[in-house]
């Protein structure tokens, strides 16, 4: 069996949104080659995670994101999860727990100080789990 790509992941990822909101009886289609689907009358940025969490490569890009709803897709062995937030509210989540950890370590990341990254792993997101209504 071959190894899937990081690229195709995301793209079932996508894929995986749509279907899911159309199973619900929303509109739903993607949008944009990357990282958008239509959902109703809300743009919504999909995350997909594949190996535990939702990595996020610069926190000062992300949380500087306007879209109104993000979607993340974790994929798991036994099948697939949705975790739909407001996208300013998750933001504002994600800030904080970075900042957090940043007081942690003395305001410096220990391995790589010049590092931005920063993730969202499913506990931190267990509230917004199928939280369909928030596209309606």
């Amino acid at each position: 069996m071959a190894t899937r790509t990081h690229a195709q992941t995301h793209q079932a990822g996508r894929h995986l949104a749509v279907a899911e909101a159309l199973l619900r009886g929303l509109p739903a289609k993607l949008k944009g080659a990357q990282t958008y689907v239509e959902i109703g009358e809300h743009t919504a940025q999909v995350m997909v995670a594949a190996k535990g969490a939702w990595m996020i490569a610069d926190i000062e890009k992300f949380t500087a994101l306007t879209c109104s709803r993000v979607i993340l897709v974790h994929i798991t062995v036994d099948g697939h999860d949705f975790y739909v937030a407001d996208g300013d509210t998750l933001r504002a989540e994600v800030q904080a727990r970075h900042r957090r950890f940043l007081e942690q370590v003395g305001g410096v990341r220990p391995r790589n100080p010049d590092s931005r990254n920063t993730v969202i792993k499913p506990e931190d997101v267990t509230a917004w789990r199928d939280q369909w209504r928030l596209l309606t």
